[in-house]
C-alpha cells in the first residue's frame, strides 16, 4: 500500500489538472506556454515585470477575460484585432467581458515609455481555456522618442502626445502579427542617442543607445551615467532573440561629429551581431536626413550582407507641426512602407505552437524614487501555471490515475 500512496502522489504532481479561481473561473498563471511575451520582460515574485514598449498576446475561449492578482501600468489593450484602447492595469481587473462564446485574442502593450507594466496572471470564464498562438518571426524596432511614438501636442489629442500606438514601429508590427503572426516589441526612449551624453542634464537617458540596448530596461530615474550603470543589470539576449531588428537612430545626435556618430553606430552594430548571430539588422536613415552618411559608413564598414542601409528619402516623411516629430497621418504612412520594406523578411507562415515565459529573474534590489519625466514622457496619457485547460485535461488527470490505480492493483495481486 505504501508502493500504491507513492504513485498516485507521483501522478497527482504531474497531471496535468486545470486550477480554478475561488468563482469558479480558470486561472492562467505568467508561466502560461500559450502567453507570448513580446519584449522586455522579467519574472520577480510570480509577476512578470516589462519595460520599453513591450506587448503580450493570449488566445483564449468562452466570453470574457481579468487580470488575476496583482497588476500596474498603462498599457494599451485590443481584443480580435479591434482598436486598441488606454487601459491601466489594477488588481483583478476586467479586460473584457460580454464577447460573444468562442475564441479570442487578447493584446496588451506598454501605452508609452516609463509605464513599466506589470501582469501576474489571467482569469477566464468556468471551463474556458487558452490557446496557442501562430509562430511567426521575431521583428524588434529600435530607436527614440519617434519610434515610441512621441508626437508634437498640437497633432495629437489632448494629453495624448505620447503614446506607442501612434508609432510607425507599432502599427507595422501590428499589422505584421495579423498578416503573417509575427511577434514584435520596440526598444526606443526619447532624447536618446548613439553617443552617449554621459550625464542627465537634459532629462534624458544619460547613456547611448549601443550601451542601453544591452541593459534590462529603460532610463527610470533622472541619475548620472554611472549611477545608472549601477542601478541596472544587464540584458540576456538569449531570452529574447528578433529575427529581424530595425534601428532608427540619428537624429538626436545632431550635436555630435560625423566621427563620433559613426564609431557609436559601428560599436552598435558590432555588438548587435555578437548577439545575434543571424538577425537580419536593416538601418534606416532618420526621416529628416540627420546623420544618414555617418549610419552609412558604419554599415559599409561591417560588410555584412545580412546588415543593410534603408533610405527612406523616398518615403518623404514630413515633420509635424514641431519641426521634428511626425505627425500621426505621417506615421501611418510611414508604416506602409516599413510594411512593404519588411514583408519578404518574414513572408512565411508558421503553425501556432506554444511558447514558454521568459525565465530571466529580476534582482530583488530596485531603485527607489518615481520615473522620471522627460520631454516625452510628461504628456503620457489615457484613462482608465500553465495553460488552464479546464475539462479535457480535469478528465486526463482522471484517467491516468484511475489506469495508475488499476495497474498497482494488478500488481499487488500478483505478488498475494
Amino acid at each position: 500500500m505504501k508502493f500504491l500512496a507513492l504513485v498516485l502522489s507521483v501522478l497527482l504532481v504531474i497531471a496535468p489538472v486545470a486550477v480554478f479561481a475561488s468563482d469558479g473561473g480558470v486561472t492562467v498563471d505568467v508561466d502560461s506556454r500559450d502567453i507570448v511575451w513580446m519584449g522586455r520582460w522579467e519574472k520577480e515574485n510570480g509577476l512578470m515585470h516589462g519595460s520599453f514598449e513591450c506587448g503580450l498576446v493570449l488566445r483564449f475561449t468562452g466570453t470574457g477575460i481579468s487580470l488575476r492578482g496583482e497588476a500596474s501600468g498603462k498599457t494599451l489593450i485590443a481584443v480580435d484585432g479591434g482598436d486598441v484602447e488606454y487601459f491601466t492595469l489594477s488588481e483583478n481587473a476586467v479586460l473584457f467581458s460580454g464577447l460573444e462564446n468562442g475564441e479570442h485574442t487578447l493584446e496588451i502593450y506598454s501605452a508609452a515609455q516609463q509605464c513599466f507594466p506589470v501582469v501576474g496572471g489571467f482569469t477566464l470564464d468556468p471551463g474556458a481555456r487558452t490557446l496557442p498562438s501562430p509562430n511567426g518571426k521575431t521583428v524588434e524596432f529600435v530607436g527614440d522618442s519617434i519610434t515610441e511614438g512621441y508626437v508634437d501636442p498640437k497633432d495629437a489629442p489632448p494629453y495624448d502626445a505620447n503614446s506607442y500606438r501612434y508609432s510607425y514601429a507599432f502599427l507595422t508590427g501590428r499589422k505584421l502579427m495579423q498578416d503573417y503572426g509575427v511577434r514584435f516589441n520596440t526598444v526606443a526612449y526619447g532624447g536618446i542617442c548613439l553617443v552617449e551624453r554621459g550625464d542627465n542634464s537634459s532629462g534624458n537617458d544619460p547613456l547611448g543607445m549601443p550601451e542601453r540596448y544591452f541593459l534590462n530596461r529603460e532610463y527610470k530615474t533622472q541619475i548620472t551615467a554611472e549611477e545608472e550603470r549601477k542601478a541596472t543589470h544587464k540584458w540576456d539576449t538569449e531570452t529574447y532573440t528578433p529575427d529581424v531588428v530595425v534601428i532608427n537612430l540619428g537624429t538626436n545626435d545632431v550635436i555630435y561629429s560625423n566621427q563620433k556618430v559613426s564609431a557609436a553606430a559601428l560599436t552598435f552594430l558590432q555588438n548587435l551581431r555578437g548577439a545575434y548571430e543571424n538577425t537580419v539588422i536593416l538601418v534606416m536613415t532618420p526621416f529628416n536626413r540627420t546623420k544618414s552618411n555617418p549610419l552609412k559608413k558604419a554599415v559599409d564598414a561591417m560588410n555584412d550582407e545580412k546588415i543593410l542601409l534603408i533610405d527612406t528619402k523616398e518615403w518623404n516623411i514630413k515633420a509635424g507641426s514641431d519641426g521634428l516629430h511626425p505627425a500621426p497621418a505621417a506615421h501611418i504612412l510611414a508604416a506602409e512602407f516599413m510594411y512593404e520594406t519588411l514583408k519578404p523578411y518574414i513572408e512565411t507562415k508558421e503553425e501556432p505552437i506554444t511558447t514558454e515565459a521568459p525565465q530571466t529573474e529580476r534582482p530583488t534590489e530596485e531603485p527607489t524614487g518615481a520615473p522620471a519625466e522627460t520631454p516625452d514622457t510628461a504628456q503620457n496619457g489615457g484613462e482608465n501555471g500553465g495553460s488552464a485547460s479546464a475539462l479535457p485535461y480535469i478528465i486526463i488527470g482522471i484517467i491516468t490515475v484511475a489506469a495508475a490505480v488499476f495497474a498497482v492493483a494488478i500488481i499487488v495481486k500478483k505478488r498475494k
